[in-house]
């Protein structure tokens, strides 16, 4: 067997720890290749190692034979056949052939070669019409259908997905269809369509000289998600058309015979009368063809299907990727628009890839050049044998995708017989009474007790022949089948392990064969190639077989975002999320909670999305407590358009928070004031509808300010404060003698409070105010508080000062100390009592920056710690306005909280489940109320089984202490479930292909970063 320069090994083997430097052909360019090269010394590929030395036949000497001896091995078949040869001549059977010179002897056998392997690759395809497949005596319509959902579906929905299916085989029975010939086929995820796609969805950021450029990062991109080894599947329908009638081919065999006589006198009448009947025959049943062909393909575009007509791309794409099973093939290799294919494109389909069979080992070798490099893989084709009864889908996955999850690229070659009801009672019947004969045979011939198997199969076929006549919906419509799966490898010993691991996934319910004639069964891959062999015959109902479900996949996101990772629930495939397909083509809100517990990758996953969308164009601003997420401010991509803002400590600005400040009045030039808007075409003066409404909404900011003014100050009274009859009576009164005009601050509210406590005529409402002043004025006097309180005289600075050029704006809050988990607000110190206040304004901060931004523009938030936003009423207020204007903003906001109560509400009344379109769920712990509340965000119903999946997304080992058993290091990504509008899916952050991206990762360096690069936690 000839080795060559490259292989298939990293493109399909998920075990592969480090890329090796084997592209796929069209999916990145050379200079990138080239760059990882040399970069780092490639790892050598398995074909590129020096193969076993082989001894040479010495041929100096026909006396050195000695029949004794242990005959030399050779692994060529063509050098056994030689050395045979010269043995025969040794022993005095000369021939003409014998004396013929050692050159002539070569030359011939190398034409025979040729001509016998010319002869085993020659194809029963003659040609395509559309997305008809033609053979010498058979014809071929071919269907496409895409992969479909099914995980995180309820039961009934997946039950129903699998009846949808089984009545889409009974209806094609019905239509007369009698046989059918489904492919599975994969293709490796369009990283080259994903970069392109990109590009034209982003607006990226100007590069920076020394830093990582916009190509660069798109070709790293592509890079990392080809080597996760990610495939796409498709399953072809093809279903067999019916035959010419007899006397329609009689009656051209005789219009052909009587061509020659069209010009005699009595003959040529017969001629052109044979003539007009075979052609009136021929138009019949083209039109009886054409109506059968409308007819299958309403039933293949019906729900269970949904297949359309294979375009001559799909047809292309067909054929060279079952011609080139083995070898890498992109949807980059078909021709689109190459039209029908003829006998001669056939020819060349057959040289597309060399075959060779090694009797005795049960493999096919498959070579090829693909797009001018050379790969060599090694397949095993396996047919499904016996199986058990299969409890689908309540405790198993679909037949045909329990393999799926090892990463292996399989493809499926079904070949099916649909029996109509009178021929599957016939053969019923026909069993029954071969059953009833054996019976007696035992007990009246020989008079002794039959074994118990024949009355399970007479059982059997007596149920049958019930649900057969019994049954009306068609579901009972029997099938005969061969179904094999390919499975490919790089060497021998590769696919024989990958052989032996997917039959233990199958066992014990499912037996899969390793057959002989292994030529034979990858062959039958091809459109148009006969059957194999008839052994392992699965004969099942239609529902039966549908429960296979071959095509169905994870499926979550679109294919021109930012990367998230990796699903994980079947089939490993990129994650990619358009952060604003929810607004400009779904219009729904842009709301995102993550939720999660400490420890769980909520900052690093939230980095990573702002990374990406600000380097895409959007305009980000961040609010992260802790900090960590500063750090992005420093990368070198990012220079002179990121700023970062302390809004505690020394370095922060007065009066940075003040609520009058932070809180902006609506602009008249906005476009939704103005009076050529549509909003006002039906009213009779649109400039006057115009004003009135931008002066309804001054009035609603100033009314705004008053209520965050209160909401802050209750924010630091202590809970004896809050408890008192009067205290919400004079904060609103103090708030309402000040104004809600952008132009004051809390200080004069302070100032307001401490003139009620002096002129009240009340005397429990001055007390309550001296209270309250004494109080507020203390707190006032902290350092956390000067961003709340600007100095005497003064408005403070306000959001004014912050650069409006800035693409990325980090807000943080440093030294800010966060009250204790489970300690009562009453034992709190002054400075903790100060977070929520401190929290609740930097959120309106990082609200109105990206609400100041022109609506059109793209925008990213990301808010940290919710819960202190959601335990007042105006953070509640935050949260509902970011959620029903986002849509309208174009913003994403990224929402992070440790719980899911802080999105639901406490008592259930801030739900805010139907505002939220895409949702993020990590680990939440093992508590049931927890997990309750996930499942609500996720919109999955309870008692599902869905409970187990979220109590498990945090267990990736045993977490302890002890060195020698500690193994919670085998959780190296952090898991996620992401609902996406109706689709939920089981997503790993895994980023371990991404070194383009490594200075990201080290600016956001911490635990969950690390375990998101797989490294050690």
């Amino acid at each position: 067997m000839t080795l060559h320069d490259n292989d298939i090994a990293a493109l399909f083997d998920p075990k592969v720890e480090d890329p090796v430097p084997v592209i796929l052909p069209g999916s990145l360019p050379p200079s990138w290749a080239a760059a990882q090269s040399s970069a780092r010394r490639p790892i050598q590929a398995w074909s590129e190692a020096d193969p076993t030395p082989v001894p040479e036949y010495d041929d100096s000497g026909e006396d050195d034979y000695d029949e004794d001896t242990e005959p030399t091995p050779f692994t060529d078949p063509e050098q056994v056949a030689e050395k045979v040869m010269r043995v025969r001549g040794r022993r005095g059977r000369t021939t003409k052939k014998a004396r013929k010179s050692a050159t002539d002897r070569e030359k011939d056998a190398a034409k025979k070669r040729v001509e016998r392997e010319r002869k085993a690759v020659h194809l029963k395809l003659t040609g395509t019409s559309a997305n008809i497949t033609r053979t010498a005596t058979t014809s071929t319509a071919w269907f496409w259908q895409q992969q479909g959902p099914w995980n995180f579906r309820t039961t009934g929905k997946q039950r129903r997905f699998i009846q949808d299916e089984a009545m889409i085989l009974t209806n094609l029975q019905k239509a007369g269809v009698r046989k059918l010939h489904r492919r599975l086929v994969r293709t490796p995820f369009p990283v080259t369509q994903w970069a392109i796609d990109h590009n034209a969805w982003a607006t990226p950021i100007p590069d920076v000289p020394g830093a990582l450029s916009w190509a660069d990062y798109l070709r790293g991109q592509q890079h990392a998600m080809l080597w996760s080894n990610a495939t796409m599947k498709g399953r072809y329908w093809g279903i067999e058309l019916p035959e010419r009638s007899g006397l329609g081919r009689g009656l051209d065999w005789t219009a052909r015979t009587l061509r020659y006589t069209a010009d005699w006198p009595l003959l040529g009448r017969v001629c052109t009368w044979v003539n007009r009947w075979a052609d009136d025959a021929f138009e019949r049943e083209q039109k009886a063809l054409a109506d059968h062909l409308a007819a299958l393909e309403r039933i293949m575009s019906g729900r269970g299907a949904k297949a359309v007509p294979a375009s001559p791309t799909a047809i292309d794409y067909l054929l060279r990727r079952s011609a080139t099973i083995g070898l890498p093939l992109a949807a980059g290799g078909s021709i689109a628009g190459g039209g029908d294919w003829t006998e001669t494109d056939v020819a060349a389909l057959e040289d597309l890839t060399d075959l060779s069979l090694t009797p005795g080992d049960g493999y096919t070798t498959v070579s090829g050049v693909v797009d001018g490099r050379t790969y060599t893989g090694v397949v095993i084709v396996l047919t499904v044998g016996r199986m058990a009864p299969l409890p689908i889908p309540e405790r198993m996955l679909p037949w045909q995708i329990i393999g799926d999850p090892s990463g292996e690229p399989l493809e499926w070659s079904d070949r099916i017989e649909l029996h109509d009801k009178a021929s599957t009672i016939r053969k019923m019947r026909s069993l029954t009474g071969k059953i009833e004969s054996q019976f007696d045979h035992y007990t009246v011939e020989h008079d002794q007790v039959p074994p118990k198997e024949l009355a399970q199969q007479h059982a059997r076929a007596q149920n049958v022949i019930s649900d057969v006549e019994e049954d009306h919906s068609g579901l009972s419509t029997r099938t005969t089948g061969w179904y094999r799966v390919a499975v490919v490898g790089t060497s021998p010993d590769d696919v024989r392990q990958k052989v032996s691991a997917l039959q233990e996934m199958y066992s014990p319910h499912i037996a899969l064969e390793h057959e002989h004639g292994q030529y034979q069964l990858l062959r039958e891959f091809i459109p148009g190639e006969p059957q194999a062999n008839i052994a392992h015959a699965r004969r099942m109902d239609v529902e039966a077989l549908a429960s296979g479900m071959a095509t169905v996949s994870d499926r979550i996101g679109d294919r021109r975002g930012v990367v998230l990772g990796e699903t994980s629930s079947i089939s490993p495939r990129p994650v990619i999320w358009d952060l604003f397909a929810a607004h400009e083509r779904k219009h729904k809100s842009g709301l995102t909670p993550i939720v999660a517990v400490p420890g769980s990758g909520k900052t690093f996953l939230a980095g990573m999305i702002v990374y990406q969308a600000v380097r895409a164009g959007a305009y980000g601003v961040v609010l992260d407590p802790s900090g960590p997420l500063s750090k992005l401010a420093s990368l070198p991509e990012f220079r002179d358009i990121a700023r970062v803002y302390a809004l505690t400590g020394r370095d922060s600005r007065a009066g940075a928070l003040n609520p009058y400040r932070v809180i902006t009045n609506p602009r008249r030039e906005d476009p939704e004031y103005d009076a050529a808007n549509t909003e006002f075409a039906r009213d009779a003066d649109p400039y006057a509808a115009a004003q009135s409404k931008f002066d309804a909404d001054k009035r609603a900011a100033e009314a705004e300010r008053v209520e965050v003014a209160v909401s802050v100050l209750k924010m630091m009274l202590t809970e004896r404060h809050l408890h008192q009859e009067h205290t919400e009576p004079v904060l609103h009164l103090a708030a309402n003698m000040v104004g809600g005009d952008s132009d004051h601050n809390l200080r004069e509210v302070l100032a307001a409070i401490e003139q009620i406590s002096e002129k009240s005529p009340d005397q429990a409402v001055r007390t309550c105010a001296s209270g309250l002043y004494q109080q507020l004025e203390l707190m006032s006097r902290l350092t956390e508080a000067r961003v709340l309180f600007p100095e005497e005289g003064t408005i403070g600075s306000g959001a004014d000062s912050f650069d409006n050029d800035i693409r990325l704006t980090i807000l943080t809050m440093p030294g800010l100390q966060l009250p204790p988990e489970g300690t009562p607000s009453s034992q709190w110190t002054p400075q903790q009592r100060m977070t929520a206040p401190l929290m609740h304004m930097a959120a309106w901060l990082a609200n109105r920056l990206v609400y100041e931004k022109p609506r059109h523009v793209r925008k990213v938030l990301f808010l940290d710690e919710n819960k202190y936003l959601e335990s007042t009423g105006a953070g509640r207020t935050l949260n509902l306005r970011i959620a029903r204007d986002s849509r309208k903003y174009l913003l994403r906001a990224l929402v992070c909280s440790q719980l899911p109560d802080d999105f639901l509400g406490l008592d259930g009344s801030d739900d805010k489940t139907a505002l939220t379109y895409e949702v993020f769920v990590g680990d939440v712990g093992g508590d049931p109320h927890a997990i309750a509340g996930a499942l609500k965000l996720l919109k999955l119903p309870a008692g599902q089984g869905f409970e187990q999946f979220l109590a498990e997304l945090g267990s990736g080992g045993e977490d302890t202490l002890d060195e020698d058993t500690d193994t919670s290091y085998q959780d190296q990504a952090r898991r996620w479930m992401i609902r996406m509008a109706d689709d939920v899916e089981l997503v790993r952050s895994s980023w371990i292909h991404y070194v383009h991206l490594a200075h990201v990762f080290e600016a956001l360096n911490s635990s969950s970063s690390k375990n998101a690069l797989g490294g050690a936690a």
